[in-house]
């Protein structure tokens, strides 16, 4: 065995918990939430979002370890792996320890890793859990199409939406017996949801840090000063006509490093929607898609937008497109020719 391609560590090891996994030759079922994943012979991690994975293997590695405290864990590089590699770290050991295998990035695994693979598949190890992680990629279609039908697969795709964001804070409330109100779960996915690895660190710090429900008045507290949440309070204020709380806002967020850009992109984003709704006849809702904008997104915005003309509307996105170019290096004060625009826009609502 290649001492660089797999790396013990510490005693970890999977007493396989075959409740809640399919058995070998079972086909299990698709997308299961990262959160009910429990021990099972093999299982397929699927998806580009690492904290997911993550997520599902540390639920694994404590449902075994509260089982099998001798638990024993191998980390295997799949593209350095040596023939037989494979078997070597799932075969029986000495003193009959559980064991867990963790094999990453598929995408990347060698044609010996690839051929023992495929043969394991067709072996029967007793007391191992093999966890394959696989982010993306058409390498060794046949042995991940083998693993559809054979492993339990875990859904480890990121949230392509604010509305997949909000889904997945409700769930991580929900899975804690916890619950955060509709305004507080928008609050969080504006002010930490660049990334689903933020948005989960953020839910479990005002669950550790907030008695009882969870309000926008709590997440205000913890995360209003993140730039995200500066920069939309900004254009909340300038496009419903809050002149001296919009330049307010505007120049403590930069006094506190968020820079002009990202304002100016909160304000362009804020500007296309009220655009939008401007010259729409439907509801809200019918917009979302072409807008690739949340429903309650367009439904927020909805009110404000009937206080705009669509010319004066035209002229705050023209004046947006100049602030943003000056931002970017047109002019030798992009602070001051941001905020010359949030001043514009806010005067132009009701005209």
């Amino acid at each position: 065995m290649s001492p660089m391609a797999s790396q013990r560590t510490g005693s970890s090891r999977t007493g396989t918990q075959r409740s809640g996994g399919a058995g070998r030759g079972a086909k299990a079922a698709e997308g299961l939430d990262f959160r009910s994943v429990a021990p099972a012979p093999l299982i397929l991690l699927k998806g580009t979002e690492d904290y997911l994975a993550s997520r599902a293997l540390d639920r694994i590695k404590q449902a075994l370890r509260a089982q099998h405290p001798d638990l024993e864990f191998t980390r295997l590089d799949v593209s350095a792996a040596a023939p037989g590699e494979l078997f070597t770290v799932t075969s029986p050991s000495l003193f009959g320890e559980a064991r867990l295998v963790l094999a990453e990035d598929l995408a990347a695994m060698n044609d010996t890793f690839l051929t023992d693979a495929l043969a394991y598949l067709e072996e029967k190890p007793e007391d191992v859990t093999l966890v394959l992680r696989h982010s993306g990629g058409n390498r060794g279609k046949k042995l991940l199409d083998a693993l559809t039908k054979r492993a339990v697969v875990v859904d480890c795709a990121g949230a392509r939406n604010d509305n997949e964001k909000l889904d997945f804070v409700r769930r991580e409330f929900r899975a804690a017996g916890r619950e955060i109100h509709a305004d507080g779960a928008r609050a969080l996915v504006a002010a930490a949801g660049s990334t689903l690895s933020d948005l989960g660190g953020a839910c479990q710090q005002l669950m550790a840090d907030v008695a009882g429900d969870i309000t926008e008045e709590h997440v205000d507290r913890y995360h209003g000063g993140r730039v995200e949440a500066s920069a939309f309070k900004v254009a909340d204020a300038a496009f419903e006509g809050r002149r001296e709380a919009a330049t307010r806002l505007y120049r403590h967020a930069i006094a506190t490093g968020v820079s002009p850009i990202a304002v100016t992109a909160a304000l362009a984003r804020k500007g296309r929607h009220i655009a939008a709704l401007v010259d729409h006849r439907g509801s809200p809702a019918a917009l979302a898609s072409t807008l690739g904008a949340a429903p309650w997104q367009l439904q927020q915005v909805a009110e404000t937008a009937r206080r705009w003309h669509p010319l004066r509307a035209a002229e705050a996105i023209e004046a947006i497109a100049r602030a943003d170019a000056e931002a970017k290096g047109a002019s030798r004060t992009p602070e001051y020719a941001v905020e010359r625009a949030i001043t514009a826009i806010a005067s132009s609502v009701g005209r």
